[in-house]
């Protein structure tokens, strides 16, 4: 549930004048503000890391450390929500500094002495704006669960003003894992017992993806397609697949032995990133024969089998993963026969 501006809302209040700090709890307990307070700028600092305010006063002249810094500390600590700041000043603030403060992440300024009227309505509009912004984190983190890494990456360059429909190139190493013979499986199981089951074996191999710096792009029925990016991408993608084997195999996961029986294609090579779609609904994803390959790899592979392409082993250390050639393939829409590779 939002937070209502107002009542119970924690307010971390700093200043190094102790009278300033009980004028402030005076006005502000009785509105049913929590106050916590700090007489100095690392004190403030260190109780945000512990009582996660809702909002802070902050007093700007201070000793060792003044309202200014401690701002630009904050601002810079990413692992942080959004925490309003606003700004108390005992002297006639000029355009100069008042533009200063605002530019490295205060929200506003309230001039001592306080008036009351004031400086509550101050505060109960950077509290909406609070309440905003918490509500488009919570948003954010739902939406994660139902769309793909990269198409949230898209939504925020969309809402951040980046021109990303031109697109771009670039080397990946893409991984598609397919249940075999799911449709046969499910033809004769209730439709929640087929949900439950299939949710399941998806969910763990997900966990296994990220663990390996894998970004899932697609869930279509039983197939995951995950694209995997950097130096490493070769080496974390055969891991991934290798430990998404060992997981499905191991004695809490083999619910139902037809279930746990996944082939997984490996390739590696130039993708084209972008959005695609209509004006009504798009996705970001990545195209190309790459993606092709891995799809057409994943399809040929049998039961626990893992192929990939000679691409991939190009970018691995042959020492760290026994393979064995298993011949030149001739994959379904793709023209020449190319040589494929097993994980033993």
């Amino acid at each position: 549930m939002k937070k209502r501006p107002g009542r119970h809302s924690k307010i971390l209040a700093v200043d190094d004048e102790p009278k300033n700090i009980k004028l402030l709890e005076a006005i502000l307990i009785p509105e049913g503000y929590v106050v916590e307070t700090a007489t100095n700028g690392q004190e403030a600092l260190d109780k945000i890391e512990t009582i996660e305010p809702d909002l802070i006063l902050l007093d700007i002249m201070m000793p060792d450390m003044d309202g200014y810094q401690v701002c630009e500390r904050i601002r810079g600590d990413t692992s942080l929500p959004y925490i309003p700041i606003i700004f108390l000043t005992a002297m006639r603030t000029d355009q100069k500094d008042m533009i200063h403060g605002l530019d490295i992440g205060g929200d506003d300024y309230v001039l001592k002495p306080f008036d009351t009227f004031e400086l509550l309505s101050r505060i109960r509009a950077a509290l909406r704006v609070k309440g905003l912004y918490d509500e488009l984190a919570r948003t954010k983190t739902e939406l994660a669960r139902y769309v793909s890494l990269s198409t949230l990456k898209m939504v925020e360059k969309t809402t951040l003003g980046r021109d990303i429909s031109a697109g771009e190139t670039t080397d990946v190493t893409v991984l598609f894992s397919d249940i075999r013979g799911f449709t046969n499986i499910t033809e004769d199981m209730d439709p929640a017992k087929a949900f439950e089951m299939l949710n399941l074996y998806l969910s763990k191999q997900i966990r296994v993806i990220e663990g390996h710096q894998g970004i899932i792009d697609k869930l279509t029925g039983d197939e995951i397609m995950a694209i995997f990016e950097g130096q490493d991408m070769a080496r974390n993608a055969l891991q991934c697949a290798v430990a998404i084997v060992n997981t499905l195999c191991s004695s809490d996961s083999c619910l139902s032995a037809d279930w746990v029986g996944v082939g997984i294609g490996i390739n590696t090579g130039p993708v084209y990133v972008g959005s695609i779609g209509s004006e009504t609904f798009k996705d970001y994803t990545v195209v190309g024969n790459t993606v092709n390959i891995a799809a057409r790899l994943c399809g040929f592979a049998k039961k626990f089998q893992i192929l990939f392409t000679e691409s991939t082993r190009d970018l691995i250390d042959v020492k760290e993963f026994g393979y064995t050639s298993v011949g030149k393939l001739s994959l379904k829409g793709i023209k020449a026969p190319m040589e494929v590779f097993c994980l033993r």
